[in-house]
């Protein structure tokens, strides 16, 4: 194997390496205590049964994919949140996010799912689904 080949390979199990931690991170967040929000979102949002958290970052190609299934939502559904991760540092440390694109389901006090990196169109829109609008609950 040539020198150009064995850093690739080795770059390549590096990114497959990061996803992984990436999705078991995830995993660990579910289940978990959601952080006071208060000071950080507008109560009419807080009142909702649950709140999606979408964060992402300015100048990340896989967050534009991500944002082209999410923005055309945000005018109808209350229940999501489009969150510049850049820009509320305070809140991404809270939730001890640890990537962006990520997906975060808060319903009452608790973290009921999260999806961080690089999701498919099919992935984010049964995430969504799962959980309709609140005002269908009603």
């Amino acid at each position: 194997m040539s020198g150009f080949g064995f850093y690739l390979l080795i770059f390549l199990a590096l990114l497959m390496a990061m996803q992984l931690w990436l999705r078991r991170c995830a995993r660990l967040m579910e289940g978990c205590p959601a952080p006071r929000l208060d000071d950080l979102i507008d109560p009419q949002r807080l009142a909702q049964p649950r709140l999606i958290l979408y964060f992402w970052r300015p100048g990340c190609h896989i967050c534009g994919q991500t944002s082209s299934i999410i923005n055309p939502l945000l005018d109808t559904r209350p229940d999501i949140i489009k969150i510049n991760a850049l820009e509320e540092l305070e809140l991404v440390q809270r939730l001890r996010l640890t990537g962006t694109p990520a997906l975060i389901v808060i319903a009452g006090e608790r973290i009921e799912q999260v999806l961080i990196g690089s999701r498919n169109e099919l992935e984010i829109r049964a995430l969504i689904d799962a959980w309709p609008e609140a005002d269908d609950d009603d």
